[in-house]
């Protein structure tokens, strides 16, 4: 890989993917809605604003580029309304099958897509009774979607498509809502955490270690085959709450038991938890305890700023 261009280049993970690819020598053109300073001040990136800018309009400036790698991980609503406003995730779907022919346009080789469990659970949602949809299944269908119609549209156009099922992503920079950013936040601020009785399985994955396993799928990895990121090896949700909360606030009770708990447990037998490992080489090296530790110093030091 000598250059990459990287959608949702401004967000959480697109930074960290950023970084690592800078590392490894890797050209970047960052495409977002907005970009920080950071961003727009290193020589080694090409930002490109696509704000009211179909993929198409990008065609001209990306062709000149020469990428070999074309990273999607843009996406409206991941969290709060707009995830379970249809219009948002049907628009997510057009605009990543609309950029795998952008890609393929412009000489990208291979197409990463970024999807979600939350894919694997509509999927099992779909083959169940009784259960109640919850807003959630909206952007899980979106991502499913994008991934089967996405995959389509690549092998149609000639491009190597190779999708990455991202489990729950944590670590150091994160401010978004997510579970374990907003619990550590919760426990240091001493407030009370709801939560299910977490009997469900559940899996998490430190920053570095999701990016540095996605950028070698992106090298090593074989097209058309799905990549599980995870710590591979799930276990119960309340398992590593509690394991969480040891470090954050040893003397904190946490509530397990508040919330209902009213979706689908998800199979993770379904997966080949170890695929990135065995066919790239790399192995994780952050344990969930050290990766919250680590969560839990950016938090302080941020606090203290």
């Amino acid at each position: 890989m000598k250059k990459a261009i990287v959608t949702g280049a401004s967000g959480f993970i697109g930074k960290q993917l950023i970084n690592e690819l800078l590392s490894r020598n890797v050209k970047i053109v960052a495409i977002d809605i907005r970009f920080d300073d950071v961003l727009l001040q290193n020589k080694e990136i090409t930002c490109i604003n696509c704000k009211d800018k179909s993929p198409f309009d990008l065609r001209e400036e990306l062709e000149t580029v020469q990428a070999d790698t074309f990273f999607h991980l843009a996406w409206a609503g991941t969290s709060g309304p707009m995830r379970s406003d249809y219009s948002v995730q049907l628009d997510n779907v057009k605009l990543a099958c609309d950029y795998v022919v952008l890609a393929s346009k412009t000489g990208c080789k291979r197409f990463i897509y970024a999807s979600s469990i939350n894919e694997m659970e509509t999927y099992e949602y779909l083959q169940s009774d009784d259960i109640n949809p919850s807003g959630g299944y909206i952007y899980g269908t979106g991502k499913l979607a994008a991934h089967l119609m996405g995959e389509t549209v690549a092998k149609l156009n000639g491009i190597d498509f190779i999708p990455v099922i991202i489990t729950n992503i944590y670590g150091a920079g994160e401010k978004s809502a997510r579970l374990v950013n907003t619990s550590i936040r919760q426990l240091l601020n001493g407030e009370h955490c709801s939560f299910t009785e977490g009997k469900q399985t559940y899996d998490f994955i430190y920053i570095t270690d999701a990016i540095a396993s996605i950028v070698e799928v992106a090298e090593n990895g074989k097209p058309f085959n799905r990549y599980y990121i995870g710590s591979g090896a799930p276990k119960p949700l309340r398992d590593f709450l509690l394991e969480m909360k040891d470090v954050v606030a040893p003397g904190a009770e946490l509530g397990l038991g508040d919330l209902p708990f009213n979706g689908i447990n998800i199979d993770y037998s379904q997966f080949k938890l170890k695929k990135v490992q065995e066919d790239t080489g790399y192995v994780n090296k952050i344990p969930f305890n050290d990766g919250i530790k680590k969560t839990m110093d950016f938090i302080k030091s941020e606090k203290s700023e």
